[in-house]
């Protein structure tokens, strides 16, 4: 196989824009009749990369198994340079472990699922330390908390110098749920989003007790936005970002100092990368709608350090704010009503007065914004207009 090749054509791939020098297996070992690999990937810039690799993904099932047999509750595979260990964190069903199969769903990791029962999740782009998504799911496990997947057991990488990496987790997959986006984007229902609402609420007030590095305000990315526009061909928004263009950073930050007298909303533990795609909706046997909140990796272009830091809540909720505005968009529905119910929701179970978390949300809610805009010139050029559409209007 063409490693280079093979690697720039993948969704999960993060370095589309830069030229690799070369591809090295960094370790390896053999498990479920098939060979799990961290490959080390230099570009001509000097940096490097580690990704996680499983030589046949239909086997991902029996890799488990092998790790398990018996009732084992951690184990461990030899490499050249490190272990690959596997260790439960919870009771696994009685559902035999090689009925997980891959699933055609391919973003920044890759998928496996036994419908009900196991979704296996294989980090692509590896960096050492604690991973949040294992960290937060066993946390709020032990804490008994509702509406997040059940955490079965950890895929970690420990090299002979002591860093450790985690390429896998194995999780509870909920079943008959229906996707939460495409759920509103078919139908706009306020009642829905209050209930979200109060979901969200709950998430923020579960992670309140974890741990975590103090954060440092990131700007969001405008001369990335600056140079994008530059040498967009959209004819409609970009000249009018170009022309306001001086104002978004100044805008920002007037939003950042306002948000910050008389704070109320308390710097804590938080989802990260939190939208409607990470919600899914299942239903009690008397029809009553549940909100499962799942990914809580953050984002996946985030260092994991940044991944784990202390930040606003504020953050999450700007974040879905925004993707009611899309879906909204989207679907050619207006989304005021609702959003004003998911911040109601919310506002119910934290006891914090609407008025302030609109307030508090709203510098997130334009870097948001900036980091929609940039991802979809970059990507996604026919869905500009909705990054930009907000940014006129703020």
């Amino acid at each position: 196989m063409n490693l280079i090749k093979y690697f720039s054509t993948q969704r999960w791939f993060m370095g589309k824009n830069r030229t690799i020098l070369r591809i090295d297996t960094l370790d390896s070992t053999e498990a479920g009749g098939t060979r799990i690999r961290l490959y080390k990937v230099s570009f001509d810039d000097g940096e490097s990369d580690i990704y996680s690799f499983i030589d046949d993904e239909n086997a991902v099932g029996k890799i488990l198994e092998d790790a398990f047999l018996d009732g084992a509750q951690q184990s461990v595979f030899s490499g050249n340079s490190g272990f690959f260990t596997f260790r439960i964190t919870a009771p696994l069903p009685k559902t035999p472990l090689t009925s997980i199969k891959p699933i055609s769903k391919e973003q920044s990791n890759s998928a496996f699922c036994a419908p009900g029962k196991y979704f296996f999740k294989l980090y692509r782009r590896l960096e050492p330390g604690l991973h949040p998504e294992a960290e937060i799911l066993e946390a709020m496990n032990k804490a008994e908390s509702s509406r997040v997947p059940r955490l079965y057991a950890v895929c970690n990488y420990k090299t002979k110098k002591g860093k450790t990496y985690t390429w896998g987790i194995l999780e509870e997959h909920f079943a008959n749920a229906t996707d939460a986006w495409n759920e509103f984007c078919n139908n706009m229902d306020s009642t829905d989003a209050f209930q979200l609402g109060m979901s969200t609420a709950q998430m923020h007030e579960n992670l309140k007790h974890l741990s975590g590095p103090k954060s440092s305000n990131v700007e969001p990315p405008f001369d990335k936005l600056k140079q994008l526009l530059q040498s967009s061909t959209d004819t409609e928004y970009a000249p009018r970002l170009r022309e306001r263009f001086p104002e978004l950073r100044t805008r920002y930050n007037e939003l950042l100092s306002e948000s910050s007298h008389d704070k109320t909303i308390q710097c804590q533990r938080i989802h990260g990368d939190y939208h409607l795609g990470q919600v899914l909706i299942t239903k009690s046997a008397n029809g009553t709608k549940h909100f499962e909140i799942i990914d809580f990796e953050g984002e996946p272009t985030r260092s994991l350090e940044y991944r784990r830091t202390i930040r606003s809540p504020a953050v999450d909720i700007a974040g879905m704010l925004r993707s009611f505005a899309y879906a909204g968009a989207v679907s050619k529905a207006d989304p005021t009503e609702a959003m004003q119910a998911f911040i109601t929701g919310y506002s119910k179970v934290s006891g914090i007065f609407t008025e302030t978390i609109e307030k508090e949300c709203k510098p997130y809610i334009l870097a948001k914004a900036i980091y929609e805009a940039c991802y979809e010139l970059e990507f996604r050029p026919d869905w500009f207009w909705i990054p930009a559409k907000a940014l006129l209007e703020l």
